[in-house]
């Protein structure tokens, strides 16, 4: 447009140029058929312009390829649809990656938590078996105790049972009379049951002696004591004792000591 502009103002100078020309002249022409004076023609200097005949016309506009512009558009749209596929599988990916990552902590904490309970257990365990061997060692200790007083006590009762027994035997021995029939090595056992006052309520034969005599004189030095002190006296003091040992009470009468 400014090229076209550049040209058309010499081209119009151009030709007010001319006209101006054809003017004078035809106008001196004229006068010379008058008869007046004879004026001097001027002289005007002019400077021809010339028009670039290359001037270029106004292109038109290309014409439009459809075919072409259809073909852009799809590939516009299908970079388009590449595009949101390529978006789209990137946030699905993001979205796997963030579960699989929610996924892995929460396997790590169970895992942690499994430990950590198994941990636990294992303490657990282990405390209450060394509570248990303590609690063991204590009622073994505690039995061996209880097993050492009771064994002397056992043999404090034995003890104060076999004395009782002893002087049982000596009382009666003291006041039997033995037959002429005795013999040595004739032996007579009696079961005698006392009362804790110590007296003799019931005495029997067990083991006869062969020799009937022999076995009445026992129950004879028998009856005689009648009661004994010393049962009394255990009876008081341990009842327990006289209840097991001495209530019911087996003595053996041997005669051992008779000349022949």
């Amino acid at each position: 447009m400014n090229n076209a502009s550049s040209y058309i103002l010499p081209v119009v100078a151009s030709l007010a140029f001319h006209g101006l020309l054809i003017a004078v002249l035809t106008l001196g022409w004229e006068a010379s058929n008058e008869p007046q004076k004879r004026q001097m023609p001027k002289f005007v200097q002019a400077k021809l312009v010339t028009v670039d005949a290359t001037v270029k016309k106004r292109s038109a506009p290309p014409k439009v390829d459809m075919r072409e512009k259809r073909r852009q558009q799809e590939l516009q749209r299908q970079r388009e649809a590449k595009a949101e596929r390529e978006r789209r599988a990137a946030l699905e990916r993001k979205k796997k990656q963030e579960a699989e990552k929610k996924r892995k902590a929460e396997a790590e904490r169970k895992r942690k938590a499994a430990e950590e309970k198994a941990r636990k257990e294992k303490e657990r365990k282990e405390r209450e078996r060394k509570e248990q061997l303590e609690q063991e060692r204590q009622s073994a200790f505690e039995e061996a105790l209880e097993e050492e007083e009771e064994l002397l006590d056992a043999r404090e009762d034995a003890q104060a049972v076999m004395s009782v027994a002893q002087a049982i035997q000596q009382r009666i021995e003291s006041v039997w009379s033995r037959p002429p029939s005795a013999r040595n090595g004739m032996l007579t056992v009696v079961k005698i049951n006392f009362v804790p006052t110590g007296r003799v309520v019931a005495a029997n034969i067990v083991e006869g002696s062969g020799n009937a005599a022999l076995d009445r004189s026992v129950l004879t030095a028998i009856r005689r004591v009648e009661t004994f002190p010393e049962v009394a006296e255990l009876a008081r003091e341990e009842p327990a004792v006289f209840e097991r040992e001495v209530r019911t009470t087996l003595l053996n009468f041997r005669v051992e000591d008779l000349r022949q």
